[in-house]
């Protein structure tokens, strides 16, 4: 409720007892002092000091308990006629100072902001010619292609409108926009336009006008002539030339062809020696020392896994087995998204195991070797990497790797490009026979 009286347009005089003598308005909310004096409350409350009020007509002190609301003149005032306050708009309603706010709810003249959010106040009454016809937000037509548009765009709009009529830079004629390629070109009409000789592919450099154009051709019968026996003789010697090439082409495709078919040939020896000295031999389980194995896993829906992962923090993601070369180790790697022992609820962890694979009797059960988990950062331009452990060990089959708990932190993982299209990419590198 505002502070002090109402300031309204009385249709009678406003009476001295229905006038506040503070703010000299029409009292709201009337209070009357044990002296008999009334007041608005929100004027005459303010004035009180530990409980006692000094009335501002009579200066006569009196406690704050003793003043109070006087509804009898409330209802008075409340039935007071007034105007609109909107009356020197044009607004000629009349009615009591108790209905006002229910009419200024519905008062056409009253100024409210456009709809169509221009920014403009405009009268209630006048909202909707405003938003139809002077808004500069009103979606209005195109003319032209019949489009609708904001009409503060409309201007914008033309400048790339396919049908905007627009002028010819040769014949100054007005053409659709979207026809003015072929109005130009060599089978439209425009007069104007620069055209190419039709013997330009013979040779023929004159550029001119249509009509021009037309004399050019019926004067230079003889020049045109010559250009296209030129042509003619200049494309026998090009054929001539491809023949050539593609003779020799067909040769070296031949000699290709018997290279190839000696090497297939070369292999299949070679397949044949090996598969007898494996049969003779038996496989020993040595691997070479440049034996390395590269494994990407690609986990798909991230997200998800990693709603799973706050719910039961021991859920783990387990990739496909895989061996780490011909009659090698097999394994699997394991991936923690909230983390794995002391660093649980901060990183992801990750680990591998060595598991029985069809080679497992014939490898060695200790071996030395070098691993390394990498994040791959999928920003094209990125430079891939993040590597978070790398370590040597002893490969034991059937036991999990030393885990990796701290491979990467949830905050580092959400940075840069490390998770794209809701995926992760991890690359696994295992060393064999490291000394």
């Amino acid at each position: 409720m505002a502070a002090g009286g109402f300031n309204a347009q009385f249709v009678d005089q406003l009476s001295d007892r229905h006038t506040c003598p503070v703010c000299l308005l029409a009292l709201r909310e009337p209070t009357i002092t044990k002296c008999g004096h009334l007041f608005c409350n929100d004027c005459v409350r303010p004035l009180a000091s530990c409980g006692r009020i000094v009335c501002p007509v009579c200066r006569e002190e009196q406690k704050e308990s003793e003043i109070f609301p006087n509804n009898y003149d409330k209802r008075e005032i409340m039935s007071l006629k007034i105007y609109c306050d909107q009356q020197e708009k044009g607004c000629g309603w009349k009615g009591e100072l108790g209905e006002r706010e229910t009419h200024n709810e519905t008062c056409g003249y009253v100024d409210v902001l456009c709809k169509n959010e221009c920014g403009i106040m405009v009268m209630k009454k006048d909202m909707e010619s405003h938003m139809k016809e002077t808004c500069v937000n009103r979606k209005v037509e195109c003319v032209y292609c019949k489009t609708t548009v904001t009409f503060k765009f409309l201007n914008d709009h033309h400048t790339k409108c396919e049908m905007f009529p627009v002028a010819c830079e040769y014949c100054k004629e007005q053409v659709v926009r979207k026809e003015m390629n072929e109005h130009v070109s060599k089978d439209g009409i425009c007069p104007n336009s620069p055209l190419e000789c039709e013997f330009s592919e013979a040779g023929c450099q004159f550029i001119s006008n249509r009509n021009e154009m037309t004399i050019h051709v019926q004067n230079d019968v003889t020049s045109h002539l010559s250009l296209l026996m030129k042509q003619q003789s200049n494309t026998k010697s090009s054929l001539a030339a491809t023949k050539s090439s593609l003779s020799a082409t067909e040769s070296s495709l031949a000699a290709t062809k018997s290279l190839l078919l000696s090497t297939r040939a070369c292999l299949a020896k070679r397949e044949c020696e090996l598969e007898f000295i494996t049969k003779k031999v038996g496989i020993q389980g040595t691997v070479s020392k440049l034996d390395i194995c590269v494994f990407q896993w690609n986990i798909t829906n991230w997200l998800d896994c990693r709603k799973k992962a706050e719910l039961d923090p021991s859920y783990r993601i387990q990739s496909k087995r895989f061996y780490t070369g011909p009659q090698g180790y097999r394994l699997f790697l394991l991936l923690y998204p909230m983390g794995y022992g002391r660093y649980k609820g901060s990183h992801v962890s990750v680990d591998a195991y060595v598991c029985k694979g069809d080679y497992y009797d014939q490898l060695p059960k200790k071996q030395h070797c070098k691993f390394s988990f990498t994040l791959i950062d999928q920003q094209p331009d990125a430079i891939n990497v993040v590597v978070r452990r790398e370590k040597t060990i002893k490969l034991v089959p059937r036991e999990f790797f030393d885990a990796t708990d701290d491979f990467i932190t949830h905050e580092t993982l959400n940075s840069r490009s490390y998770i794209q299209n809701n995926e992760i990419v991890i690359q696994f590198c295992l060393q064999l026979n490291v000394s």
